[in-house]
């Protein structure tokens, strides 16, 4: 060694040498210095003996006030878990031995034992050792949101590109049972851009065990705290999938990727829809097992998925978005992305032809324990009962049966999958009513309030659900909350993309065929798409109003009502007619035709909207066909007129295609709120209300109605 080497003494010293934390670790630990800072300053009764680590009942107090801090922060009844107390506590050690010293041992393991489930600020507190029963997002899960994101879904998000960045990630992380930061950047890693590039994966096209061409794409997952250039990442792969029976195009990961790909330019060799084609014909000889598709060198430093500045998707706005998904679906208590990876290790583990090796290497464990204490079922599927007898096991795991029970149920326990009556009858409020409002109807999703599913485990609702089909969510027909997919089937003319895919995906095909071809395309041309919305005689070309930038479709179309003596709008062509035969042709047309929806209320959906129709007019043949079809396009107006008809209840629905029949009056309101959405306040005559009325009313006048709230809102900046 050299004598003269120059030692530099910021480095080469006698300091203790702390673990590497990111920088968001580091937040944790000051923000609890800082209430321990706080507690110091406010809570010590002597100044020249403040509060201190040495001493065991300041320590108790402090986790005391912390505990007492977040309990009021929780729902009355709201269970508390040990974990998330612990952690509050190791991070206070960690930070105050990072930064101040050590706490002395015996204090810490004091702490530790007192706020144990056992232990007597756990007690105090009814600590719950855990957050409660192990969620396994099955199969079957995956299929119904699937489903419903590309057949049912009313969300239109304001970036199109989103929806399928959100299923090819989904099936990236559910079909190799990835963590959320494995492929996206981490929260607790902001800013670290640490996630899946194209330089993170390849793309081949390999010749399957059937000879046919398949393509497949290797990614690396970036585990916690990993080094990415680290030679322990796990590098699982996905693909088209060779199945003995060709299942629904959205099941397919390769299809949504491929799309992301070519919008992108990110294959070299493979460029636009020309492009895309021509690699859907590539079809690999006897002698010919595999061809790398190469990425084109502009983009191994991009990120696959990006959120809208470009950078790299963060786990926070991908969990937000995908949360909101599984509530739009119908689940109370949506399904996580863990819980798709709980899922997944789990059946990895069941399957015998996998070592546990293979199974570590892929989850990113660094041993077996993890896999038993936080994935593994509760039921190891073992025949205990043949070994104990000294029998055959059985062929049928029967723990897979009980698992599915456990599984997400979709709407099982849900208000609004119940019929107005039933509401009523238990005084169970619908989202956004009390029990006993019918003077709106809101929708949004459905809000977990405990009171409301403190009711639903009532007898008489067990009985209720006993003859509705909740068992599966795969089928030819699978069951669907009431009010789940209403607006999208109204929507269905407005969005040609999502129109065109929701009847593609669904075809159990494989990628080259010609559904698959046309289902790519269109994914494509969603993808690329400045709007889900497609409405060309609603967009701003239609408005002079110079002050309004970004008009609303409302907007556009009052604003074009009031430029010509006679313009109406088709919201079933999407087209302008300024013509009086031809718009009673038009509407002629449509009644013949029967494509008219169930539902005839006024909705605002995002940024378009919805008309309403009259239930009364609308049937009448002896109105003209315009008369019939008129649509309202403001609620007070929609409003006015169905309180006009001031009509007694009826026997019949005013619809020719129901054939309910109705002995009392309020089971004819409860079928019109059910299926055809219009309120009971708006169908009950005058003479019937309470007598207070007014002057207006009297004289036949009606007064518009203040307008109700019918906004689909989501709080999210990412989309």
């Amino acid at each position: 060694m050299k004598r003269d080497l120059r030692i530099d003494p910021a480095i080469i010293n006698n300091k203790h040498v702390p673990k590497n934390v990111t920088d968001y670790t580091k937040q944790q630990y000051d923000r609890l210095l800082e209430i321990w800072d706080d507690f110091v300053a406010n809570f010590s009764t002597n100044k020249s003996d403040p509060r201190a680590v040495e001493r065991l009942e300041d320590l108790k107090e402090f986790v005391y006030r912390i505990c007492m801090q977040i309990k009021a922060g929780k729902r009355p009844g709201e269970d508390m878990a040990f974990a998330g107390i612990k952690s509050y506590w190791k991070r206070f050690t960690a930070g105050y031995a990072r930064e101040r010293g050590l706490i002395p041992t015996k204090n810490m393991e004091s702490i530790t034992n007192a706020i144990d489930p056992g232990g007597e600020i756990g007690r105090l507190f009814d600590l719950k050792p855990d957050s409660g029963p192990r969620n396994h997002a099955t199969a079957a899960v995956f299929i119904w949101i699937g489903e419903f994101l590309w057949t049912r879904d009313w969300k239109i998000f304001a970036r199109p590109r989103l929806r399928v960045d959100l299923w090819a990630l989904l099936c990236l992380s559910a079909y190799t049972s990835a963590r959320v930061s494995d492929n996206i950047e981490s929260t607790a890693r902001p800013n670290s851009d640490t996630g899946l590039y194209y330089k993170h994966a390849k793309l081949i096209a390999f010749r399957n065990e059937d000879g046919e061409t398949e393509f497949s794409m290797q990614t690396t997952k970036f585990l916690k705290a990993r080094n990415p250039e680290s030679s322990k990442l796990p590098m699982p792969d996905i693909h088209e999938g060779r199945f003995q029976e060709a299942r629904p195009l959205y099941m397919n990961p390769m299809l949504f990727h491929l799309v992301i790909f070519i919008a992108n330019g990110a294959l070299r060799d493979y460029r636009g829809k020309e492009g895309l084609l021509k690699l859907l014909d590539v079809r690999l000889g006897p002698d010919q097992p595999k061809m790398v598709i190469s990425w084109d060198r502009m983009v191994l430093s991009n990120p696959i998925f990006s959120g809208p500045s470009g950078k790299i998707l963060g786990a926070n706005a991908f969990s937000k978005v995908l949360r909101e998904l599984g509530i739009r679906a119908g689940f109370p208590d949506p399904p996580s992305l863990q819980c798709f990876r709980s899922e997944g290790l789990t059946r990895i583990d069941s399957d015998p032809q996998y070592s546990d090796t293979q199974r570590l290497k892929l989850a990113g464990h660094g041993n077996n324990d993890i896999q038993r204490q936080h994935y593994a079922s509760r039921n190891p599927g073992i025949d205990s009962q043949a070994a104990y007898l000294e029998a055959r096991g059985r062929e049928v795991v029967v723990a897979d049966y009980f698992l599915q029970t456990e599984e997400y149920k979709k709407t099982e326990s849900k208000i609004l999958a119940l019929s107005k009556r039933k509401r009523c009858d238990l005084d169970v409020a619908g989202p956004g009513e009390s029990p006993s409002d019918e003077s709106e109807i809101v929708f949004h999703p459905i809000r977990k309030h405990r009171r409301h599913l403190q009711k639903l485990e009532d007898e008489e609702l067990k009985d209720y659900w006993k003859n509705t089909s909740t068992e599966s969510f795969v089928g030819s027909q699978p069951y669907i909350c009431r009010g789940v997919d209403r607006p999208f089937s109204r929507l269905r003319p407005a969005l040609p993309y999502r129109q065109r895919l929701a009847d593609l995906l669904l075809v159990p095909a494989k990628l080259r065929s010609e559904e698959g071809k046309n289902a790519i395309l269109a994914l494509l041309a969603l993808y690329e798409s400045a709007s889900e919305v497609h409405r060309p005689g609603l967009d701003k070309s239609h408005c002079s109003c110079p002050k309004e930038k970004k008009p609303s479709h409302l907007h556009v179309y009052q604003c074009k009502k009031r430029q010509f003596p006679f313009m109406e709008f088709c919201f079933f062509c999407n087209i302008w007619l300024d013509d009086r035969d031809a718009w009673e042709q038009d509407c002629s047309r449509h009644l013949k035709e029967d494509s008219l929806p169930q539902e005839l209320n006024w909705q605002k959906v995002e940024t378009t909207f919805l008309p309403g129709f009259c239930p009364f007019c609308l049937w009448d043949s002896s109105l003209t066909a315009s008369m019939r079809l008129k649509p309202f396009c403001s609620v007070s107006e929609w409003e006015a007129h169905i309180r006009s008809h001031n009509q007694p209840w009826q026997t019949a629905c005013p619809d020719g295609r129901c054939h309910d029949r109705f002995g009392d009056a309020d089971s004819f309101y409860y079928h019109m709120h059910d299926i055809h959405r219009i309120p009971k306040r708006l169908l009950i005559p005058l003479a019937q209300k309470d007598g207070k009325r007014k002057a207006s009313d009297d004289l036949g006048v009606h007064q518009p109605a203040t307008r109700i709230k019918t906004e689909y809102k989501w709080n999210n900046t990412y989309l």
